[in-house]
């Protein structure tokens, strides 16, 4: 009998490891979230920008809850978090939830570092919401960190074009 046993719990523990859930490899999960991200996108959040209330307020909600699902679902993606997070912010924004917005383009950075389209976006979006709501100096914040980190000859035409705009409202406020 106890070789029997013995037996048995040989055979589970050599066939044990192949029935554990495995996790996915990364290619499928970056795939995974990326078909979320166009998913939400395509379905809620830019059908919400020709949409009137009560269904452009629905479609937001949806949006919002599609990219946090997202965030939480896949951390490890760093770029769809990235996406994901700033396309938060503008919910947020069109939602008229100022500070929400501008608080999800703020995380960007320190969640998605190496995410530089993303955080360019993020901080110029953050400091033109805050600039047309009349609070310049907190946009300055945003701007100024977007010229320090930035700002380089090398840069691509559309970055430069970005870091001019954030330069010029900072010499507006000075």
């Amino acid at each position: 009998m106890n070789r029997l046993l013995a037996s048995l719990i040989g055979l589970w523990l050599l066939l044990a490891p192949g029935c554990a859930s495995r996790p996915e490899p990364t290619a499928d999960r970056a795939q995974a979230a990326q078909a979320l991200f166009d998913r939400v996108t395509k379905e809620y959040h830019l059908p919400s920008g020709e949409a009137r209330e009560p269904e452009k307020a629905r479609l937001l909600a949806k949006a919002a809850a599609g990219y946090e699902s997202l965030l939480r679902q896949f951390p490890g993606q760093t770029h769809c978090c990235a996406q994901a997070l700033r396309s938060l912010g503008n919910v947020r924004a069109a939602q008229g939830n100022l500070d929400a917005a501008v608080k999800a383009f703020a995380r960007l950075e320190g969640r998605y570092p190496a995410e530089e389209w993303e955080i360019l976006q993020a901080w110029k979006s953050a400091g033109d919401l805050l600039w047309e709501a009349g609070r310049r100096d907190e946009a300055g914040r945003f701007y100024r960190k977007l010229v320090e980190r930035f700002d380089n000859p090398q840069a691509p035409a559309v970055v430069k074009m970005a870091v001019k705009g954030a330069r010029s409202r900072l010499n507006e406020i000075r």
